[in-house]
């Protein structure tokens, strides 16, 4: 197996395109797979059509994230890539719709995987803009099952050698790679645990029965004894999933007395209020990585996905973060991209995860 990087900033579309994938294409083979992601005002067909033209039908897949970063920058503006090759790889552009995301799902696993397919990885690049991801990652989970890894991250613009989409999904499927994934928020559960009474979609209505922002300003004030703006990113919710670990989901908005989050929530579901140590989250992002890489017998490449949320919350101290996870990663060819929400399986479930950082190294197994 072999793997290179490129990154360009240049401000055309097709230059940057171009420039990436010189720096990490042979020049006597295309390969296997690409994965290429991009960030700025360039326009998706105009990225499209450039990776098209340089790679000419090489399976490759890719979307629109919020930036892309290394251990010392954060690019708003770019093109990266990562080529893979010794691999065998299969892509799948699906269009969505948010009435049957569930249905949606289940069929991409046969597109991607026939029935003699019994394990891969499967990289999923959802529409954030799609509040039903959860049900989506579900289904495909549900058809593909337990013996495939899963890893990912939400874009607002997806595409493959097949073609472009702003709200569809790019699902990969790569074999004849090791994976070793972990995930991380560094976000922790205060106060009483709140019943989710009544909910549709995103929308949460009622919190134990009580109007839901009534109740979540309740739960902060009793511990401290203070009222917050609901939407200043402090205070989030989290719904558990095992092993003590939970799932945040921002709230966005408020709309009189109903939260607004960026994600399904579903209805009965037991969630707390969740705060986190901004100081403490360079040292959890190193942890992370850590524990990601020495789970790999023979690491060759990684790819962070990193949410957006994080820089934003940590502003210009992101960089301890990223010089961390790029420290612990050392001379790896790695692709940091900071996307909207990451998906990952620790428990072998794969989760879409708000604020967290999701690291996955790539290689051969020994």
């Amino acid at each position: 197996m072999q793997t290179k990087i490129g990154i360009s900033q240049e401000q055309d579309a097709k230059t940057a395109v171009e420039q990436a994938l010189a720096g990490c294409i042979s020049e006597s083979q295309l390969p296997d797979l690409t994965i290429i992601f991009f960030a700025g005002d360039y326009k998706l067909q105009a990225v499209w059509e450039a990776c098209s033209n340089v790679l000419k039908g090489s399976p490759f897949i890719g979307g629109r994230i919020a930036a892309i970063f290394t251990a010392d920058q954060v690019y708003q503006q770019g093109v990266a890539a990562l080529s893979l090759y010794g691999i065998s790889a299969r892509t799948k552009l699906t269009a969505l719709d948010n009435e049957q995301a569930y249905k949606d799902g289940q069929n991409v696993g046969p597109a991607l995987a026939d029935s003699s397919e019994r394990s891969g990885a499967v990289l999923m690049l959802p529409p954030v803009g799609n509040i039903r991801i959860s049900a989506l990652i579900r289904g495909i989970y549900a058809n593909l099952g337990p013996n495939f890894q899963y890893f990912g991250g939400g874009t607002s613009g997806q595409f493959t050698e097949a073609g472009f989409t702003y709200e569809g999904l790019a699902a990969a499927l790569v074999k004849d790679v090791y994976f070793s994934h972990r995930v991380g928020h560094g976000w922790m559960p205060f106060g009483e645990p709140m019943l989710v009474t009544r909910a549709e979609r995103n929308r949460i209505y009622e919190l134990d029965g009580q109007p839901a922002v009534k109740r979540y300003r309740d739960v902060i004030q009793q511990v401290l004894d203070q009222d917050v703006d609901i939407t200043d990113h402090k205070y989030q919710l989290g719904i558990p999933c095992g092993r003590g670990e939970y799932v945040v989901r921002d709230v966005i908005r408020v709309e009189d007395q109903t939260l607004v989050c960026i994600a399904e929530i579903p209805p009965k579901s037991l969630v707390s209020l969740m705060t986190t140590s901004l100081p403490a989250l360079p040292a959890i992002a190193k942890r992370i990585t850590e524990e990601a890489l020495t789970q790999h017998p023979a690491p060759q490449f990684a790819i962070i996905f990193d949410c957006c949320s994080r820089e934003h919350l940590q502003k210009e101290n992101f960089r301890h973060e990223s010089q961390n996870i790029y420290r612990v990663l050392g001379e790896l060819p790695t692709l940091g991209v900071l996307c909207f929400g990451a998906i990952n399986s620790p428990f072998g479930v794969p989760l879409y995860y708000n604020k967290a950082l999701s690291v996955t190294i790539g290689g051969e197994s020994r």
